[in-house]
């Protein structure tokens, strides 16, 4: 591995990033046959579709169950097999999931995938693909711990109208299960998806242009975790590079909730199908989504910006270790509730060294110190933004691991949003920029982010004054919506408001993507990439390094104007302009 990724400055930063990614692409190129081309995509478009890969089984075999994909794509090493096994002996079946179908000219409507069968016998667990029916749908509510002592019940959830707004008080206790639903009510599979059944749409099959970055300390990681959590989906609509899904064109241009879907491994009662017996409580996401809950400052850096009500969405936690990190331990509740989130999960497999309870007197070098362990609950459960602790068989520090960029085709692309990204993270710590969001509203541009060429279409909720707030006084109340019932559609949005005390007002606004990078004067927001501007002439930079790092950027910048499209916008016009397209939606 090219060792310049594990230094950072920005002069390396500048002039030599893409140079390490091209460094990596001539290295794999050397292990492929001459027929062979190496292309950084985010999921290969025929997966699952005719030939697509050589001395192709026959479906249905035994490690991957699948009626689509062959056991031959599977990658022969041993964690892979374990992963996906792991995941079909907890939920009980094999998780289905489904991509809406893009409506072409000549597409037959209803659509009807007949790659896979329909028979409730053979796909129990099917899901919609309607907005209303995503697994990663979250109601709004304060998730308040209780001392064990005062606890009535076990449970850790709360339930709240998921229409009503935000809540700034928090609720006292732990409020009653929500009533189950049976079985016959899962959600049937809806005629109009490109439907999938195995894992390995999920794992390792979604490229992810992912970015771990290092942080001084536990308090700075912590500000980074909440600070780019709300830019996660602006990124994702900006880097969208998945139109084509098992040979159809698809009514997404990203691959996220695709990817949550096909690894989510929980049972019929942590969906809420069943009713709870066994089950710790029923979990909103799938192991892989976006951020159950922000992290929040720590006391010692006096930053006031985070407020309890953006924690406004439900979710299940383990009380045991909560209570042990909290009571024992001293660590405080948001960091507590963090971690111990994570242990509502289970580990699909382990090396047989991290399950040795050999006492201290075992001298195995290769024994486990728990440490990987833990590691293992932080790597099995990805989110848009996930909190790394430090490692100390490499030396390294407290991480941050972005994860909610698809990869680009090219190594220019690739380097301009690492670039981006990097530079963001310095200027939030810099400038002490507030982004923060509730996490409902971050969860709905997420969904937004996924649509058809978002970038130019979608409007996304998005703080107003990113530089206010941090004193513990809210630098604005409630929100300017210019959709109506659009979905967040710009083509349905309203006249902006005239009236300027509104705007002075409101804390979140609806943007486009071009608002929010580039600016706005009608909605006095400043711009993200107005300020990264602002903030390099302060680190004093050669000129040709400063050059450099100008022109990463502008591609960044552009593409939010719309003058540059998405590679999934890319692809889909050069599909739909083909000759031998039929506009029927098959690739």
């Amino acid at each position: 591995e090219p060792q310049v990724l594990r230094t950072f400055s920005v002069a390396r930063l500048a002039l030599e990033i893409r140079e390490c990614l091209a460094a990596r692409r001539r290295l794999l190129k050397t292990q492929l046959r001459p027929d062979e081309m190496l292309l950084t995509v985010n999921q290969f478009p025929l997966l699952g579709a005719g030939t697509y890969v050589d001395d192709q089984g026959p479906p249905n075999g035994p490690l991957l169950r699948s009626q689509i994909l062959s056991d031959s794509c599977l990658n022969p090493a041993p964690q892979f097999a374990l992963e996906i096994q792991g995941i079909y002996d907890r939920r009980g079946l094999v998780p289905h999931t489904g991509v809406p179908a893009f409506r072409d000219t000549h597409t037959q409507w209803p659509f009807v995938d007949h790659g896979l069968s329909d028979d409730p016998g053979s796909a129990p667990a099917q899901l919609s693909c309607g907005e209303n029916g995503r697994d990663s749908a979250c109601s709004m509510a304060d998730a308040t711990p209780v001392p064990p002592a005062a606890a009535a019940a076990a449970a850790t959830t709360t339930e709240s109208d998921s229409q009503a707004p935000p809540t700034s008080a928090p609720q006292k206790g732990p409020s009653a299960p929500p009533p189950s639903r049976s079985a016959a009510a899962d959600p049937p599979p809806n005629k109009n998806c490109v439907l999938l059944d195995s894992p390995l749409f999920g794992i390792g099959s979604g490229g992810v242009l992912r970015i771990t970055m290092c942080a001084a300390d536990l308090d700075e990681a912590r500000i980074l975790h909440d600070q780019l959590a709300p830019i996660s989906a602006i990124m994702a609509a900006l880097t969208a590079a998945t139109p084509i899904v098992k040979g159809y064109l698809t009514d997404r241009d990203c691959y996220w909730d695709v990817q949550c879907g096909a690894v989510d491994d929980r049972t019929a009662q942590e969906r809420g199908i069943a009713p709870l017996t066994t089950a710790k409580g029923i979990l909103r996401k799938s192991r892989y989504g976006t951020i159950d809950t922000y992290t929040g400052p720590a006391v010692s850096t006096a930053d006031l910006a985070f407020r309890k009500q953006y924690n406004d969405c439900q979710f299940t936690y383990d009380k045991d270790s909560y209570w042990k990190m909290k009571e024992d331990v001293g660590i405080d509740q948001l960091l507590a509730l963090h971690v111990s989130r994570l242990f509502v999960r289970d580990i699909h497999y382990a090396p047989e060294r991290l399950l040795s309870k050999a006492g201290r007197k075992d001298k195995n070098p290769h024994r486990s110190d728990g440490q990987e362990h833990f590691k293992r609950f932080v790597g099995c459960s990805r989110q848009n933004v996930c909190l790394l602790p430090p490692n100390t068989a490499t030396g390294s520090g407290w991480e941050i691991g972005f994860m909610s960029l698809e990869v680009q085709l090219t190594d220019a692309e690739n380097a301009a949003f690492i670039t981006f990204i990097v530079l963001l993270s310095r200027v939030i710590l810099s400038y002490r920029l507030n982004l923060y969001l509730p996490i409902s509203l971050m969860d709905q541009n997420m969904a937004r982010a996924q649509k058809v060429n978002a970038v130019r279409d979608q409007l996304f909720y998005f703080r107003r004054d990113v530089f206010g707030g941090r004193d513990g006084k809210s630098n604005g109340s409630g929100r300017i919506s210019r959709r109506g019932n659009s979905g967040g559609s710009r083509h349905a949005t309203s006249q902006p408001a005239n009236n300027a005390s509104q705007l002075e007002k409101a804390e979140y606004v609806e943007l486009t993507i071009d608002e929010i990078l580039n600016g706005s004067k009608t909605y006095g927001v400043t711009g993200i990439m107005n300020i990264i501007y602002s903030y390099i002439p302060t680190m004093h930079l050669e000129y040709e390094v400063e050059q450099a790092l100008r022109r990463q950027l502008l591609l960044v910048r552009r593409r939010a104007s719309g003058k540059l499209c998405t590679l999934a916008m890319w692809m889909r016009n050069f599909v739909r302009s083909h000759p031998e397209y039929r506009h029927d939606s098959v690739v």
